[in-house]
């Protein structure tokens, strides 16, 4: 049998220690043979099996995932990689992201990271001096509550104008609502508002001086180099939408550095 190696052999041989060996083989990842005396026995081409499952250890790879890659065949490995690709880029870029809002949080304690879920919302047209939108989302929230359809959020996105001011407010509604009872002329869109990692910004001023919470949130990010992957928007909370931050999307810092 010297075609086999013992654990110590296969060990120095591959750089990886006898308690990954068997933990590995624990986990049925890797196979060897038991000799007469019950010596665990290694052969040549594990060497590179071990070293692939090794390596997608350190590349945070879960046990069960290189499981199903040994067994799969070349397509399916093929689309596994470029999966693990994917989410180790996104991880990358959460943690691009965090290290300079850390850097900065000590200059600003205002201004914090949210990763903000995907949301169903109902978008409706409205037009306002500066902060006195408030008539118009009650007026809709009223509205919706009559359809007895339950409000989650509240929002505004600005679209132009500085004195009158055109927007939209929104409303978060769960997935499966169906909104009859309002006429289409009066509904923007229903959109599903994407997943997005946010800077946000709390709002206590008074409203007509909103304009000044957008400037404040606007040079933060100019400031700490995050990159806007969308407009502003005030997240409205709360029964009576008393809660407000400011909402800036922004882009994962990776997918602006080395595009290949």
């Amino acid at each position: 049998m010297s075609e086999f190696m013992t654990i110590q052999t296969f060990s120095k041989r591959t750089g990886i220690s006898k308690s990954a060996l068997r933990y590995y083989e624990s986990e049925n990842l890797l196979h060897p043979i038991r000799s007469e005396n019950g010596y665990r026995l290694y052969s040549e081409d594990q060497i590179a099996t071990v070293k692939l499952i090794s390596s997608l250890r350190l590349a945070g790879v879960s046990i069960k995932d290189i499981q199903m890659y040994l067994q799969a065949n070349e397509a399916v490995r093929q689309q596994m990689i470029k999966n693990w690709i994917k989410t180790l880029k996104e991880k990358h870029q959460l943690i691009s992201v965090s290290l300079r809002f850390l850097e900065s949080y000590q200059e600003s304690g205002q201004v914090y990271l949210l990763e903000k879920n995907a949301e169903k919302i109902v978008w409706f047209a409205a037009e306002s001096n500066p902060g006195k939108f408030g008539n118009h989302f009650r007026q809709r929230k009223r509205e919706l509550e009559r359809l007895n359809i339950l409000i989650n959020n509240g929002y505004l996105r600005y679209l132009s104008g500085k004195e009158s001011i055109k927007a939209q407010i929104g409303f978060g509604v769960s997935d499966d609502v169906e909104i009859e009872g309002l006429s289409e002329s009066e509904i923007v869109s229903i959109e599903i508002m994407p997943p997005c990692l946010c800077i946000a910004l709390p709002y206590i001023s008074p409203m007509t001086e909103i304009q000044k919470g957008y400037a404040q949130l606007m040079n933060y990010a100019m400031e700490h180099e995050f990159i806007p992957a969308g407009p502003i928007i005030e997240w409205y909370r709360g029964e009576y939408f008393e809660d407000l931050d400011l909402l800036m999307p922004v882009a994962r810092i990776s997918n602006m550095e080395g595009r290949s």
